[in-house]
């Protein structure tokens, strides 16, 4: 029997939804089950191919530290892929991070130079014959849907035989690239077997996307989707797809998962009747999906929302509707924005998506896709993210503008050690039509800093999600306020990061400083907009503090009394002219400072992604200020309460201890040692999360 090991392409979490932990941390990788290589197992398996496949994922190598990030990352991850005896390799291909599969390629062929090397996937497909000429270590590239293309490799392999008659693949025969005819797609879905699941440590928690359909009968321009799957659309049956649900329920604990198809209601009848059958199964899995907004209404979202849906992903992809003409998506952007507030209507999660940077961008049409952005943004609650254009080889905008590619990207790329990074860029510029999507086209009426500007900027916009409203109110326009962002953040980075950034990429962080100096130049200090800065940058400050970790457990609070001794745990607070729960619940708040003196906000880190803010009143904040560790919850109380506790000392001391017992519940309050020291609470500031109900007195 064949011994193969097959192993996924190494990833980022591009464009946006993942906070930073820490100022200068690089953006996470991702880590998720490789449904596609367990797809090529499990169809392998079932035809009963002599070939014992296991499954490598490679980005959990790396977030378990099996391998170090250093000089010797490639080879390392080719040692770890490779198995004794291994007769192929397979390799999956992202476009974004092809450079370093063909390093991983290099590094496989010189530890292993009898084992046989395929690839395949989306980025290497369009381009299969120019990559195998160009790379000599690689052997086969399997194209499109791969799966009964890779059984009958592994059979030709296995007996010897010559892959000519492969549909789908292109090989080597002797000296020359050979591009075997295409292979029809599978007209039935329910032909192809589940994911071989029980090949992947399903423990590790990485996401879950199923594989319920393939294919996009649309013709969007930018998109590679379609023609990838011949603009044909095909989806598996509905039971055939609830059975999996409940499969991987009951054998992994997977209560959460994603639909990895494009446009999920493309078939409102299959939707509708998808729907109904989960309802009806009532399996307690919730469900995320993409799909778009001209294929959807109001009562499939509900039933999409009783059947366990929590999170719909629309691709919008530009705010201007000449934009939209251009690049064949036709929407009507006022019926998107209302299918967004359906959606969250419904209490279902709405995602948005929009891209700048198309060749024909204009700083109009720019500046109408920011103003749509950030509406979004608004509406989807924080849940909206902006790309540049990526070059995809299929897609038909490329064939056209292919020759226009003139700069490379600005984007965040795996944090290779930087001997490695001058090999990779050395790659790229040598085979720019191979790593294309590491460029930007060029765009002749748009100033290309105000694309390049905008590469992984939404992420950090995301997550000071509640400024934008107050702060965007000051200005023109959001252009108007971009066009000043994009010059200042680029002279920033030349005085504070020289040569360890792109000109234009930021944290979060730089956001608000460059927000603190435009809040003085615009005259708005004591303005929602100045209070709302100072909150996010508390925010900020909290992500790098250590998570809570008491030396003294707290006391469940039911047991606190009042001879208890009390210290504060480690937060960070502020005193705010506004009750920032009013602003952040989407209030517009008072004209100047409200009557009750303002709000007094605390914040801290919980866990290790995991910002809790609370904002507290009087009375709480002068229990917090007064737990030195020391005095008792009695003396803390008729201290902090002293004007209650002279007009009815009992009323006090109950609603005090009351309040003290909701602190400790909250881990605000801990209990101390009996001859412990005092253990002030650190000031300072913090970052993801929002202001939630805290104890007001």
């Amino acid at each position: 029997m064949m011994k193969v090991g097959l192993a996924s392409s190494l990833h980022l979490n591009h464009g946006g939804m993942t906070l930073q932990t820490a100022p200068g941390d690089p953006p996470p990788m991702q880590n998720f089950v490789p449904v596609g290589l367990l797809s090529l197992k499990a169809a392998a398996d079932a035809a009963g191919v002599p070939a014992d496949i296991r499954v490598v994922e490679t980005n959990q190598l790396l977030l378990d530290k099996e391998v170090a990030n250093d000089d010797t990352l490639y080879d390392s991850l080719a040692e770890a892929v490779l198995g004794a005896g291994d007769s192929l390799v397979g390799l999956m291909t992202d476009a974004d991070s092809l450079v370093h599969t063909v390093l991983l390629g290099q590094a496989l062929r010189r530890r292993s130079p009898g084992t046989r090397i395929c690839l395949g996937g989306p980025a290497v497909t369009p381009m299969s014959e120019t990559f195998l000429e160009r790379f000599p270590w690689a052997d086969f590239v399997v194209r499109g849907e791969g799966e009964h293309t890779f059984n009958e490799l592994l059979e030709c392999l296995y007996a010897d035989r010559d892959p000519t008659g492969v549909l789908g693949l292109t090989h080597r025969r002797g000296g020359t690239v050979v591009r075997n005819d295409d292979r029809p797609l599978v007209r039935d879905l329910a032909e192809l077997p589940w994911p071989a699941y029980y090949a992947y440590d399903m423990s590790r928690g990485a996401r879950l996307y199923l594989d319920i359909g393939r294919g996009c009968p649309f013709r969007c321009s930018f998109c590679a989707t379609a023609p990838f799957w011949e603009r044909k659309y095909r989806m598996r049956p509905v039971d055939d797809i609830i059975r999996q649900m409940e499969y991987v329920r009951d054998a992994f604990g997977r209560t959460s998962i994603n639909f990895s198809h494009d446009i999920f209601t493309c078939d409102r009848p299959w939707a509708h009747r998808f729907c109904d059958a989960l309802i009806a199964r009532d399996l307690g899995v919730t469900w995320g999906c993409s799909t778009r907004t001209d294929l959807i209404d109001a009562p499939l979202l509900e039933k999409m929302s009783a059947a366990g849906c929590d999170e719909i992903y629309y691709g919008i992809e530009s705010g201007a509707p000449e934009m939209q003409r251009w690049i064949r998506k036709n929407l009507d952007l006022d019926r998107s924005l209302e299918v967004v507030r359906e959606t969250k209507a419904a209490g279902i999660r709405p995602v948005t998506g929009f891209i700048i940077g198309y060749p024909a961008e204009t700083r109009e049409t720019l500046g109408q896709t920011l103003g749509r952005f950030f509406q979004f943004l608004e509406e989807g609650q924080g849940r909206s993210q902006l790309f540049t254009l990526v070059p995809l080889h299929q897609s038909p905008l490329f064939r056209q503008y292919e020759s226009s590619l003139d700069r490379p990207a600005e984007y965040y790329d795996i944090p290779v050690a930087e001997s490695r990074m001058a090999q990779i860029q050395q790659y790229r510029r040598e085979h720019k039509d191979l790593f294309c999507t590491d460029y930007r086209f060029a765009t002749p009426e748009l100033d290309e800093a105000l694309v390049d500007a905008a590469e992984e900027l939404s992420g950090h916009v995301v997550v000071l999600a509640s400024l934008w409203p107050h702060l965007l109110a000051h200005y023109d326009s959001p252009l108007d306020w971009y066009e000043r962002w994009v010059p200042w953040i680029a002279a920033y980075n030349a005085r504070h990061a020289p040569g360890t950034r792109f000109p234009h990429q930021c944290e979060a962080r730089d956001l608000l400083v460059f927000a603190s100096e435009e809040i003085r130049r615009l005259g708005i200090e004591h303005s929602r907009a100045a209070a709302l800065v100072r909150y996010e940058m508390l925010r900020l400050d909290a992500a790098a503090l250590p998570p809570v970790t008491p030396v003294v457990p707290a006391a469940p609070a039911s047991t606190v009394d009042l001879d208890s001794r009390l210290r504060a745990g480690d937060y960070l607070s502020a005193e705010f002219p506004y009750d920032l729960q009013e602003i952040l619940r989407g209030g517009d708040g008072p004209a100047g400072p409200p009557v009750n003196g303002g709000s007094y906000v605390v914040t801290r880190r919980t866990s290790a992604d995991t910002i809790e803010t609370l904002q507290l009143g009087p009375a709480s904040r002068g229990l917090l200020e007064r737990a030195d560790g020391r005095s008792t919850a009695r003396e803390i109380i008729t201290a902090a309460l002293a004007d209650e506790a002279r007009a009815d000392p009992e009323s006090a001391l109950d609603r005090g201890l009351e309040l003290v017992r909701s602190l400790a519940g909250r881990g605000l309050l801990l209990t101390a040692s009996p001859n412990g020291p005092a253990a002030p609470p650190v000031n300072g500031s913090s970052a993801k999360g929002s202001a939630a109900n805290g104890a007001k007195g």
